[in-house]
């Protein structure tokens, strides 16, 4: 069953998507609504995320694939009607669209039924689809789209997380990458893998689990010793974090959820844009944001949950760790360090103790890891990082070992 007991236990497996038609959907035009501040050439990102993949396995991570994963659970029949009819409804393409659509894409390959899920539909391609061609132009948005494509889907990070034993189906923020749930959702509760674990869903199954009440992955950081760490930016609201820590204290599996409120702001819209853990005591930080968080530690209580006031994010984690911490901080001078903040230097994933992944355009940044006796796998990646995630950004861990 998977299991996140912390950020840098030895990483077993994970979960990533290798970007593909959906990312070629970005247009000037659309972007902005995507949630993108550039188009990025497909190719070039398939390459370098191949090499984020290779580099997980040369440390003996079992690389999983969505797409792959995907595909055996839609096998199912049953499954994959239940999918089609809630990604495409009435409220999406109107009544006589969905109807067709659903019929049709039942009945098609599982290879274009994928490229549908992931992809979208244009309008100029419903006549393929036996849609009349004015009727299609009609049905479009002003972007000529009649399903819309999901870019952000290699972002493995933001739309489940493993917390302890148990699975959070993230409540995404922005209506452009709400049926990534839907797919999550139906992989971890029907593909053959998970199909049997049992694990508890601690967020994302229950009736007021909704918009506005969002949370995703990139502000949840299961930071060990029976804690969490949650960012309430851009993404993740307050309701949804009361909720979760309600739930897992309810499990008995965690005993302090320590809360990092920091502005709504594009350039940090998760925590780990800022913050992401490298070694058992070792952080790796924009301390320009961390220094003005507002922190609060959330325990349980005999009447419910107990708010207490934190000086400082690093004070409570080390008093939640009971270690002292060493501050990696972003690279360079003030510049370089905005500079390696955007690109996404803070945001590392640990493969194991002291050994992370990171854009080796970010060399400030990986140099003051290498300095504090960080190993750093450099991946060179130029279209990934245009899409405003790094390599924590781009995996979903599903197994770590225990510290």
């Amino acid at each position: 069953m998977p299991t996140i007991t912390s950020e840098v236990g030895r990483l077993r497996s994970v979960l990533v998507h290798r970007p593909g038609i959906e990312l070629a959907r970005l247009t000037p035009e659309n972007k902005d609504r995507l949630l993108f501040d550039d188009i990025l050439w497909l190719e070039r990102a398939q390459e370098e995320h191949d090499r984020l993949a290779d580099l997980l396995r040369s440390r003996g991570v079992e690389v999983l694939y969505l797409r792959d994963l995907l595909a055996e659970t839609l096998a199912d029949d049953a499954v994959r009607g239940m999918v089609i009819d809630r990604v495409v409804t009435p409220a999406i393409t109107g009544q006589r669209l969905s109807d067709h659509m659903r019929g049709a894409m039942r009945e098609c390959d599982m290879e274009t039924l994928l490229d549908v899920l992931f992809g979208g539909v244009l309008s100029i391609e419903l006549p393929q689809w036996g849609i009349d061609e004015l009727f299609a132009v009609l049905a479009a948005d002003r972007h000529d789209t009649v399903i819309r494509p999901l870019p952000n889907m290699m972002f493995m990070r933001d739309n489940a997380a493993w917390i302890g034993t148990g699975l959070m189906f993230a409540i995404l923020a922005w209506p452009v990458r709400r049926p990534e749930s839907l797919l999550m959702s139906a992989l971890y509760r029907y593909h053959p893998r998970f199909r049997a674990a049992g694990f508890p869903v601690w967020y994302g199954d229950r009736e007021f689990d909704v918009f506005p009440a969002s949370i995703e992955g990139g502000d949840v950081l299961v930071v060990g010793n029976r804690t969490l760490l949650l960012g309430s930016g851009e993404r993740t609201a307050p309701s949804a974090i009361e909720a979760l820590a309600e739930r897992v204290f309810e499990a008995g599996e965690f005993d302090r959820v320590i809360v990092a409120r920091f502005p709504r702001d594009r350039s940090f819209m998760h925590l780990d844009t800022v913050f992401t853990m490298v070694d058992r005591d070792a952080v790796n930080m924009f301390p320009d944001l961390v220094d003005r968080m507002d922190v609060h530690s959330v325990r349980p209580g005999p009447h419910g949950l107990v708010v207490s006031e934190e000086t400082g994010l690093l004070p409570a984690l080390e008093s939640a760790l009971d270690r002292r911490l060493r501050l990696v901080t972003t690279g360079g001078d003030a510049v370089d360090q905005v500079r390696e903040q955007w690109d996404d230097g803070n945001n590392t994933l640990a493969v194991e103790p002291g050994v992370v992944i990171a854009y080796a355009r970010n060399r400030e940044t990986n140099a003051r890891l290498r300095e504090n006796g960080i190993e750093v796998l450099e991946l060179d990646a130029s279209e990934l990082c245009r899409g405003r995630g790094g390599s924590r950004c781009l995996t979903q861990p599903l197994e770590r070992e225990e510290l």
